[in-house]
């Protein structure tokens, strides 16, 4: 058993996450993994399943996310919300906060969030988060949190298609850090924002996600369901959905889609 797969089980016991923590050598994926765990118990909420490595590890928008064994991060936290389905996006940037923060604190690195949830450090991608759902009518039955960290991960290991895209904390920092002591910030700092979230205060998080953001005021091009927006990042809504202003002048609406930032 590895150090790392040692700490893991008691690496943080919050009032809702953490509560079981339940770590695997290795999954295809630990949001799937997750979801199965989470349907054989009563209340999974605050469930953190942990891998070192995925064997079909997924990003955002069906992409492949590169999961190796004893570099980075990679785990799922389960939630229920008692959120109206349309506001089911709020958690994306809940983690995208919990996270970028933790970074920052935990490394000094100037990690910044690209809208919505992609974590960029000198404009290169070092943390990703997919959540997913199950659902019933306009209610959240289930949300898997999914958050992956490039931790330790040298450049050699990324595909010649992603490299010039994507980074590592010990890439931008030539530093180590032990993967157990960043993943109990990152807990630590999603618990205060779920919490948050709970209690109605939905403004702090989004004063905190534009604080920290690398997106709004600069001009992109979004590829949407519905095609290609570009324009000015205008700001979000209380949704967390995109306001992008187009040349036209009339703003509109995104609530899913890729972001390249063309001028900042």
């Amino acid at each position: 058993m590895t150090k790392f797969a040692e700490k893991a089980g008691s690496i943080f016991k919050g009032g809702i996450i953490g509560r079981e923590i339940i770590f695997f050598e290795s999954v295809p994926s630990t949001n799937d993994k997750a979801f199965e765990i989470g349907q054989q118990k009563e209340n999974p909420e605050g469930i953190v399943v942990i891998a070192d490595s995925q064997t079909c590890g997924k990003g955002r928008l069906g992409r492949r996310w590169i999961s190796p064994p004893g570099v980075n991060l990679y785990f799922t936290v389960l939630l229920k919300p008692p959120f109206p389905l349309k506001e089911s996006f709020i958690l994306a940037l809940a983690a995208a906060v919990a996270a970028t923060t933790a970074i920052r604190k935990y490394t000094g690195l100037d990690a910044r969030i690209k809208w919505p949830n992609d974590i960029l450090i000198n404009n290169r991608k070092s943390c990703g988060i997919l959540t997913e759902m199950k659902s019933g009518k306009d209610r959240i039955n289930l949300m898997a949190v999914g958050i992956g960290v490039n931790v330790n991960m040298l450049p050699d290991a990324f595909t010649d298609d992603i490299k010039p895209f994507t980074t590592s904390l010990k890439i931008e920092s030539g530093l180590s850090f032990e993967r157990d002591k960043l993943l109990r910030e990152i807990l630590a700092e999603l618990e205060k924002a779920y919490k948050n979230l709970l209690t109605g205060n939905k403004r702090a998080l989004i004063n905190d996600w534009l604080r920290l953001n690398c997106t709004i005021g600069n001009e992109i091009s979004v590829q949407s369901r519905t095609g290609i927006i570009s324009g000015i990042a205008a700001g979000i809504n209380d949704n967390g959905e995109l306001l992008v202003r187009p040349s036209s002048g009339e703003i509109e609406r995104v609530s899913a889609g890729d972001v390249t930032i063309l001028k900042n």
